[in-house]
C-alpha cells in the first residue's frame, strides 16, 4: 500500500514538473514572438541608413575647379565649415506586426537633418595639381532622449584638365573617405495591452497578453567610400559658379539595434510574467555604386579668402553646406 502511495506521489510530482515547463514555455514563446518583431523594426529602421550613409561619409569637400599650384598661385588654403544631409525616415506605421506597435516602440521624425563639421586643408604639389585633407568630427552630444557623434577623413588628388582664359575650367578629383560614429534614441515607455496570443508549439491562446517596458534603438556605422569627379567652373570676377558630376564606391557596415528591458505577460495565472532583455540586430552595407551630384558658388575672386556654398546630391539625399577659407 505504501509503495502504492509513493508511486501516485512521484507521477504525480512528475506531471505537474512537466505541466508547469510546458506552461512557463508559453510566455518564453511569446518573448520570442516579440523578438521577432524587433528584429523586423530593426531591418525596416536601417535600410534609409544603408542607402545613405556612404554618401554622407564623403560629403563636404571644397571640391571647386579651382586648383592649388607652385607657380603663380595660391598655394595653399585652409578652410572651416559646417553642413547637412537631410535623410528620409520610414513610417513605422506602416509597418504591420503580429505583437508589438512599431509606431509606439518607436517615435521618429519624418527626417533628421545630420551635421558634419567640416576642415579642409589644401597644398599645391605641381602646376595644375593639387592634395587635399579633409576631417571632420562631431563630439558626443546629448539632448533630451537624443544621443551621437562620428569621426571621419578623406584624402583627394585634383588635376586641371584644362584652363583657358574664356572657356571654362575642368578639373578631375579622385577621393577617399572614412568615416565611422553611432546615434542613439531612447524611446517612450511602452505599455501595449488586449494583445492575442497563440503559441505555435501547443494551440494554446491568450486574448490578453500585454508587453511593457522601455525601448531604444541605436545605429552604428564604419563605412569608406572612393570617388571620382569632373566639375566644370567659370570666374565671373569674386564670383566662381561650378557644378560637378562623378561617382562613388561605397563599402563598409551599417548596423540597426532595436531592445531595451521589457516584461511580456500572459495574464493567465498559470503563466508568470517574464522580464527580459532585448536586442535585436539589423546589419548592412552602404549602397556599394552610387553618383555623385554638386553645385556650388564660390564668392572671393583670389583675394585671399573665400566663402564657399555648396549643394550636393546622390540622387535621393540632398546635402549642403556652407564654408570660409584662407588662401596663401
Amino acid at each position: 500500500m505504501n509503495f502504492r502511495k509513493t508511486l501516485l506521489v512521484v507521477l504525480f510530482i512528475l506531471a505537474w514538473g512537466f505541466n508547469s515547463v510546458a506552461q512557463a514555455s508559453d510566455t518564453t514563446d511569446f518573448e520570442g514572438a516579440v523578438n521577432n518583431d524587433f528584429q523586423s523594426i530593426a531591418s525596416f529602421m536601417n535600410g534609409p541608413f544603408v542607402n545613405s550613409l556612404g554618401f554622407f561619409t564623403g560629403l563636404g569637400w571644397d571640391s571647386t575647379p579651382t586648383v592649388y599650384d607652385l607657380g603663380l598661385g595660391p598655394h595653399f588654403s585652409l578652410s572651416v565649415g559646417a553642413g547637412a544631409d537631410f535623410i528620409g525616415l520610414p513610417n513605422t506605421n506602416n509597418l504591420n506586426l503580429p505583437y508589438v506597435s512599431a509606431s509606439s516602440t518607436l517615435s521618429l521624425p519624418s527626417g533628421v537633418p545630420l551635421p558634419y563639421p567640416v576642415i579642409n586643408a589644401r597644398l599645391g604639389l605641381v602646376n595644375g595639381f593639387d592634395i587635399g585633407f579633409r576631417y571632420t568630427y562631431l563630439p558626443e552630444i546629448s539632448a533630451s532622449n537624443v544621443a551621437g557623434n562620428f569621426t571621419g577623413w578623406g584624402l583627394d588628388l585634383r588635376y586641371k584638365l584644362f584652363d583657358g582664359a574664356e572657356l571654362p575650367t575642368v578639373t578631375l578629383s579622385t577621393s577617399f573617405d572614412s568615416q565611422s560614429g553611432s546615434f542613439s534614441v531612447n524611446t517612450a515607455n511602452i505599455s501595449e495591452t488586449g494583445i492575442t496570443y497563440v503559441d505555435p508549439n501547443n494551440g494554446d491562446t491568450y486574448n490578453n497578453a500585454s508587453l511593457t517596458g522601455t525601448s531604444n534603438y541605436t545605429l552604428n556605422w564604419n563605412t569608406q567610400t572612393v570617388g571620382a569627379k569632373v566639375t566644370v567652373g567659370k570666374s565671373l570676377g569674386i564670383l566662381y559658379p561650378f557644378a560637378g558630376i562623378g561617382f562613388q564606391r561605397n563599402s563598409g557596415t551599417v548596423t540597426s539595434t532595436v531592445g531595451g528591458t521589457f516584461t511580456a505577460n500572459l495574464n493567465n495565472v498559470s503563466q508568470p510574467p517574464v522580464t527580459f532583455n532585448s536586442a535585436q540586430n539589423s546589419a548592412g552595407s552602404p549602397v556599394v555604386l552610387e553618383p555623385a551630384f554638386t553645385l556650388g558658388l564660390k564668392l572671393g575672386g583670389g583675394l585671399g579668402f573665400e566663402w564657399l556654398l555648396l549643394g550636393e546630391s546622390n540622387g535621393t539625399d540632398i546635402a549642403g553646406s556652407t564654408s570660409f577659407g584662407l588662401q596663401f
